[in-house]
């Protein structure tokens, strides 16, 4: 059977990881992301084993993002999954919100991924029994210090997706999300930084992997429970938050 992904958000880190982890199995990978550069090198990768067909878009452009699946129409593909892993990350506490960044953030984290998965239910677009999956975060969960916007971002996500999985179930459509702790990706390193220069906050209670007994997770453990809920083992798995926590309390 032909099996056809779109990974949006493949340029680093997770999104990344699942392009690896996808690739062996997969006919045809549709990637979405901002970094041209990366994009193209994931393709040069893997030429000759599997066809890639980068795309470059911002997902702020909320406007024109069903572009994203017009291009492939014309190729006739039609997906089996999609996976939703472009994040916006920031690190500020409630006393400096800026409204003009928290709606950028809640764009990339939640409305990019409504946008994109109402398409993709198109019988146009998708397969019946396709899968979705996306990358939300158990800050959702935990609500941590000087993370506001992000962690609303995230929990809007998961509302999403667990809406989605009731309403996408006429066409078999399976939609589940995945909730790591700190994982190991340039943005998880940044974040730390961003949040070690919140001095008023407190050490105590900024988040670090000493509140991970397992350490940070790597990104390819993360993609690897992307692929089982994309896989037919995963048939009868719909509308789930499947938190991976290295350990940390929620």
């Amino acid at each position: 059977m032909v099996k056809n992904y779109l990974i949006v958000g493949a340029s680093s880190g997770i999104g990344e990881a699942c392009v690896h982890k996808l690739a062996h199995e997969a006919d045809n990978l549709i990637l979405v992301g901002r970094n041209v550069k990366k994009l193209n090198m994931l393709k040069e990768q893997y030429t000759g084993t599997i066809n890639i067909y980068p795309v470059f878009y911002d997902l702020l452009d909320l406007e024109h993002i069903k572009s994203i699946f017009k291009v492939f129409s014309d190729y006739k593909i039609k997906f089996n999954g999609m996976v939703y892993s472009s994040g916006m990350d920031g690190t500020w506490p409630v006393k400096a919100n800026d409204t003009s960044t928290m709606q950028q953030m809640m764009t990339v984290n939640c409305f990019a991924f409504v946008e994109l998965a109402k398409t993709f239910y198109s019988k146009r677009y998708s397969n019946d029994g396709a899968s979705i999956v996306a990358i939300s975060s158990i800050a959702s969960l935990t609500s941590e210090i000087g993370m506001s916007s992000y962690c609303a971002s995230k929990a809007a996500l998961n509302s999403y997706v667990k809406t989605m999985s009731k309403e996408f179930i006429r066409r078999r459509i399976r939609v589940n999300a995945v909730l790591p702790a700190g994982v190991s990706t340039p943005m998880a390193e940044k974040k730390d930084s961003l949040l070690a220069g919140i001095t008023d906050l407190g050490t105590e209670n900024i988040p670090s992997a000493n509140l991970q007994p397992l350490g940070m997770i790597p990104s390819d453990m993360i993609a690897s429970q992307v692929e089982y809920l994309l896989s037919d083992n995963a048939g009868y798995i719909t509308g789930e938050l499947l938190t991976v926590s290295a350990g940390k309390h929620y």
